[in-house]
């Protein structure tokens, strides 16, 4: 036989009606160009079609649009989020309205830098971080946590949306899940690749994680650079300690670094505490005390001890000073009487 292809087509389309009817589509305009070149059906060898984006492993057929709809602007990823190019930032329906949010986060992303919501209508947000009512901000969220979204309108509440928010370093990620509608390209850990699969990346290793991800709806890149530490901080201890573990001086530490925070507390009661830029600070005052450090990626160790009454410089000269100020008087006493008896 001799074979021939006799033209090529291609085009964007939505697969939010589903891919077989895309398949359906393409095969149309097929047809069409058999047509156009007077080719018989019967002489049809084949059709060969191809997918801009990944497939499903299930059913062979697209996962996800790869074009935006001219009439909207907007592309679908997933059921009740697009992406919007006009506004470049990601679309929440809410219910059968035309309330929605707006949020440079898509549903499911890890992220190092600030989130924004907005509201487009009339619906109510509601924001949760780690489980608590936010309060802050909607339009720079950038405290580390957890966050879940949902909105209320007429009655009703639906979820919209969660994303994550970690520092430079955290502790908080054991495994790496790329969003509904996104697959990952690469990762690294130390600046050597690690293994991962297209969706999920385990962080269980301590290591400077840099991690690309993909769009495939829209092509659109996004990166994730930050450190998993897990090793808590340490701090060193020096003063006259008895053979019961009780503190007879004052108490100076060592060992805080940049980025670390220090909570004092003494009878349980909240006491300021502070680190000079070389690390180090002193406890002075009698008492029992809770010294709490954490570093910036979330690990914290506490330290309990108890600073009995002592005497320092400052109490010996103060003392120095009562004594002093005793024998004066009592000299001054015993040299008035002397006086008074000559007289």
């Amino acid at each position: 036989h001799n074979e021939l292809i006799i033209d090529k087509i291609t085009f964007p389309t939505q697969v939010a009606r589903g891919w077989k009817a895309v398949v359906d589509e393409l095969i149309s305009s097929a047809g069409a160009l058999l047509t156009k070149h007077g080719v018989a059906h019967n002489d049809l060898i084949g059709v060969g079609i191809s997918c801009g984006g990944p497939l499903d492993a299930e059913t062979g057929g697209p996962l996800y649009g790869v074009a935006a709809s001219a009439e909207t602007g907007r592309v679908a990823l997933t059921s009740g989020m697009y992406y919007d190019w006009t506004a470049r930032d990601y679309a929440y329906p809410i219910g059968n309205t035309l309330s929605e949010v707006h949020s440079n986060a898509a549903d499911g992303m890890v992220l190092t830098a600030p989130v924004s919501l907005t509201v487009n209508g009339e619906a109510d947000l509601s924001v949760y971080r780690d489980g608590q009512p936010y309060d802050g901000s909607l339009d720079r969220i950038d405290g580390v946590g957890s966050y879940m979204v949902s909105a209320t309108l007429g009655g009703q509440t639906q979820r919209v949306l969660g994303f994550t928010l970690v520092g430079s370093s955290t502790n908080a990620l054991q495994m790496f899940l790329v969003p509904d509608g996104f697959y990952l390209l690469s990762a690294t850990r130390d600046g050597e690749p690690v293994y991962a699969d297209r969706y999920s990346l385990s962080m269980e290793q301590e290591g400077a994680y840099a991690v690309e991800y993909e769009c495939s709806a829209t092509d659109i890149v996004y990166t994730l650079e930050t450190v998993i530490d897990r090793t808590p901080p340490e701090l060193s201890f020096d003063g006259r300690v008895d053979s019961e573990g009780r503190v007879r001086s004052e108490l100076k530490f060592s060992g805080v670094q940049p980025g670390d925070s220090l909570f004092l507390t003494r009878y349980g009661e909240s006491v300021p505490v502070y680190a000079e830029q070389d690390g180090t600070g002193v406890i002075k005052d009698p008492g029992s005390y809770r010294l709490t450090i954490r570093d910036a990626a979330g690990n914290s160790m506490e330290y309990s001890f108890i600073i009995l009454q002592y005497f320092n410089l400052q109490s010996w000269i103060f003392f120095l000073m009562i004594f002093a100020a005793l024998a004066a008087v009592i000299v001054y006493v015993l040299v008035r009487r002397k006086r008074l008896r000559i007289a």
